[in-house]
């Protein structure tokens, strides 16, 4: 990398590090481009040079991070787990980082997970890699026989993806920001998921 692309990555980082604290502290919609800048020490046209929008910015946010903590998660993460253990070993290392800013994360489930921006959490997802990692533990969990090989991976993605969003939002609106619980409560559901809630065809109910 030359002195120039260095230079550029290292402004991008400052703009990025000021938009986290800004984002955390004021909220998205009370924060500016300009309070950003100052924070970065950089002016506002070389905010808009890096990121065309507020809202990119903050997508560029998450994604960065993310992507950090799928690195690690994969980097530590043992071949002979069960699926669930799996799971779970990434969702912790994403947990751990939801608990460390947990107003931010408030603005970023507010502003990406619940809003109408076409394509924003898939966005967040496919750059940091989770779609990628997620899907990879899935398939190879199918080869090993510990879930129905017929299922469409994409689908199983979507319903586990499904139960981590719904995890931050019930401990977020609890205010209960302990990585631990949130893992527990995550894994209670993954285990659900994985046995299967119906029956078998020719199991009945058990009577009263």
């Amino acid at each position: 990398m030359n002195i120039r692309s260095q230079r550029r990555e290292e402004t991008r980082e400052k703009i990025l590090e000021a938009a986290r604290h800004c984002f955390g502290s004021a909220g998205f919609d009370a924060t500016s481009t300009r309070e950003i800048a100052q924070r970065a020490g950089v002016a506002e046209g070389t905010v808009f040079a890096h990121f065309p929008t507020k809202e990119e910015l903050l997508v560029t946010c998450v994604g960065d991070q993310m992507a950090a903590v799928i690195e690690r998660a994969l980097h530590t993460m043992d071949p002979e787990w069960s699926l669930p253990d799996k799971l779970m070993h990434v969702a912790a290392c994403r947990f751990e980082q939801v608990c460390l800013q947990p107003e931010m994360w408030r603005v970023l489930m507010s502003q990406i997970a619940f809003s109408p921006r076409k394509g924003a959490v898939h966005q967040v997802m496919a750059n940091s890699g989770l779609i990628a990692a997620t899907r990879a533990i899935i398939e190879e969990a199918q080869l090993n026989g510990e879930i129905d090989p017929d299922l469409d991976p994409v689908l199983v993605f979507k319903t586990i993806m499904a139960l981590f969003l719904f995890t931050i939002h019930d401990h977020m609106s609890s205010g209960n920001f302990d990585s631990e619980d949130m893992c527990a409560t995550l894994r209670e559901l993954v285990e659900l998921q994985v046995r299967g809630i119906w029956l078998h065809r020719g199991d009945k109910p058990v009577e009263n």
